[in-house]
């Protein structure tokens, strides 16, 4: 083949060789090639004149450009992941340990720190680190424009310090460098936080060897510092907004709470209502109370005697009770106490300034209960007051009732037994009448146990004359222990009234029939009692059976009998008596009444007992020694009793 046949070269083209060239080179810039391997291929093609040193040069700057854009990238990315992850964080104290735990690793430092500003003191305060090993470091508090810290958290520009106890450009504070110092810190660097327009603190980064941080780093810190800023101000008002939705559902939660217990409290009230309502309104309260309180309930009288109850019955009259209940009386308030290891609250029922009664219940209270108790005690002082007006009421009627009974003045008979009927009481059904002797200033007090002790029984009790009577029916002999009083001529009554240490005697007459013989029948019991009184029987009950030979001597006190009696007996010793000025007649009734004892009777006389003995002796001369033997010391023992009775006055024929 001729030269003519060679093929035509173009103009400007490159030769093969040096195409190859070229793509091998873009292939290695675009694998990322690094800036050292780069030179080694350059070095290589130059050497065999493959590539010019311009086009060496370009691919060096083009190279330097693609790493500068991939390195910008993976920045980017990693900001993108970051200004994620804290934005994806809604507790404060969570974000402010990735702040810092993400700006270490980012800019590659030893310490990363973040300051809030405390405006208040002019000072900005390291609040959380990371890398830090020492307290005094993270403790540090550096008031505004002082140091890099406090020149930062002013806002106005990134500061650094490449040896930061060297630096004669920062101010610095004695406590502020003991502590850098002692955390071996030398470069620092940071960046301020603005959330809304303020600044709020500032984010820093350190290292424990001296050097400058590069503009990329502060560019870098700036860029995290903002996404910080706003993460943390989400965090905050993320917060914010979780504690008020928290108090919120609190406050929605007791409203409703408050609401339930307003409603049981008015279901409580309407039933407190209906129970004030009720016949027997106090066993209904009880029951109430015992249901909402679930535990025991007692009402009490101001001297602790026990009115009413459902559970065991304590000792509410011991100190501690009576206290609690007269302070709960004087506040009207629930007070505590302890009775015998045992936990107890009282609320007092009072009307004006007067303590009807109080209301205690076993066990700790709670809060709302103690409302319950509250009310409870107002509906209590209610019944009480109902019931006291019922029973003045109805001890009203009974005081006309007894006078009229005892002393007959109206015509209408009819109208008497009506009312009598009322109470029980029928002309032509036994009744007794009792006679109780108390003190004058236990009167009240007795008169109101009593009445206590009547409740749902037929008969009536007042105060007649100075003592107090009570009629009703009498019980059989025998009965039932504590039946009735009637069942022991009175004995119950003795009871109960000693109970409330109050000491009694109680007189009793034989049961009678219709209501004209109530007259005779409370004459009767009266000269019982006046009986009892003389012959120093106080505190017991009895009727004339019960007194023996004392019961037979009373129907006989006006007879001749009694005076031919006295006569034949103590006639030579009433004699000596009365021309002496002695009390013989006195020392014989005492030394039998105490069966024949010296040692008794002069302890009764109050004498010596020679001084008995020796009037023994005179009363055996006057008398005979056969006084004290046999039937003729009976006969003695009669007439004694006999001048006893005379000598309380008393005296009429009984009937």
């Amino acid at each position: 083949m001729g030269a003519q046949d060679s093929p035509p070269v173009r103009s400007g083209a490159a030769p093969p060789s040096e195409g190859m060239t070229l793509g091998r080179l873009l292939a290695l810039l675009g694998e990322g090639i690094s800036a050292e391997a780069l030179e080694t291929h350059l070095a290589a093609m130059q050497e065999e004149s493959r590539l010019d040193p311009p086009t060496a040069a370009a691919a060096r700057s083009l190279n330097a450009r693609l790493r500068e854009a991939s390195r910008r990238e993976g920045l980017l990315r990693v900001l993108y992941d970051t200004a994620t992850d804290l934005t994806g964080i809604r507790d404060v104290e969570a974000v402010l340990k990735a702040i810092v735990r993400r700006t270490r690793s980012l800019i590659g430092s030893d310490i990363a720190y973040l300051s809030l500003n405390d405006y208040d003191s002019g000072e900005s305060y390291i609040r959380v680190t990371d890398g830090a090993a020492t307290a005094l470091f993270r403790n540090i508090r550096m008031p505004l424009g002082e140091g890099v810290l406090g020149a930062v958290a002013t806002g106005e520009a990134p500061s650094q310090s490449a040896d930061y106890l060297s630096d004669k450009t920062k101010t610095h504070l004695g406590p502020s460098d003991a502590a850098v110092a002692a955390e071996g810190v030398k470069a620092i660097m940071g960046v301020p936080l603005r959330a809304e327009g303020k600044v709020i603190g500032a984010l820093l980064v350190a290292d424990r060897h001296a050097h400058n941080f590069s503009s990329d780093d502060v560019a870098l810190m700036e860029s995290i510092g903002t996404h910080a800023a706003v993460a943390l101000e989400n965090a905050r008002h993320f917060t914010e907004m979780a504690d008020a939705l928290a108090r919120l559902d609190q406050a929605q939660r007791q409203n409703l709470a408050h609401v339930k217990a307003l409603e049981e409290l008015s279901s409580l009230d309407q039933r407190l209502m209906e129970t004030l309502a009720s016949a027997n309104s106090l066993p209904n309260l009880m029951l109430l109370l015992a249901e909402s309180m679930d535990s025991e309930v007692f009402v009490v009288s101001p001297m602790g005697e026990t009115l009413a109850g459902l559970g065991a019955n304590p000792d509410f009259g011991h100190p501690a009770a009576l206290s609690a209940a007269e302070l709960s009386a004087a506040r009207t308030l629930p007070m505590p106490f302890t009775v015998k290891g045992r936990q107890y609250t009282v609320m007092s029922a009072v009307a004006g300034d007067q303590h009807l009664a109080s209301l205690i219940v076993a066990g700790h209270i709670s809060q709302d209960r103690l409302a319950v108790l509250e009310r409870s005690a107002l509906v209590l002082s209610a019944a009480l007051l109902f019931e006291r007006t019922f029973q003045d009421a109805q001890y009203r009627l009974q005081l006309e009732l007894i006078d009229e009974l005892l002393n007959p003045r109206s015509e209408d008979t009819e109208a008497l037994k009506r009312r009598a009927g009322r109470f029980g009481l029928a002309d032509n059904t036994p009744l007794v009448v009792r006679v109780v002797g108390v003190r004058e200033d236990q009167r009240q007090r007795a008169l109101a146990v009593l009445k206590r002790l009547a409740q749902d029984r037929p008969g009536i009790t007042a105060l007649h004359e100075s003592h107090l009577c009570v009629i009703e029916p009498p019980a059989p002999r025998g009965g039932p222990a504590g039946a009735d009083p009637g069942a022991d001529n009175g004995q119950s009554i003795v009871d109960a009234l000693k109970h409330q240490r109050i000491q009694a005697s109680v007189g009793s007459s034989q049961a009678v029939t219709g209501f004209s013989r109530l007259t005779g029948a409370h004459a009767e019991a009266d000269a019982v009692l006046r009986a009892l009184q003389a012959l120093s029987r106080n505190g017991e009950a009895a009727d004339r059976a019960a007194l023996g030979t004392a019961g037979m001597l009373l129907g006989a006190m006006d007879r001749p009998f009694a005076t031919q009696l006295l006569a034949a007996q103590l006639g030579p010793l009433l004699d000596y008596d009365s021309r002496r000025g002695t009390q013989l007649v006195l020392t014989a009734w005492t030394f039998l009444e105490n069966d024949a004892s010296g040692t008794a009777a002069a302890e009764a006389l109050h004498v010596h007992p020679n001084t008995l003995r020796q009037r023994l002796e005179r009363i055996d001369t006057v008398l005979g020694a056969s006084w004290r033997r046999g039937g003729r010391s009976l006969d003695i023992h009669v007439a004694l009793r006999l001048w006893r009775l005379q000598s309380a006055g008393i005296g009429g024929e009984l009937r």
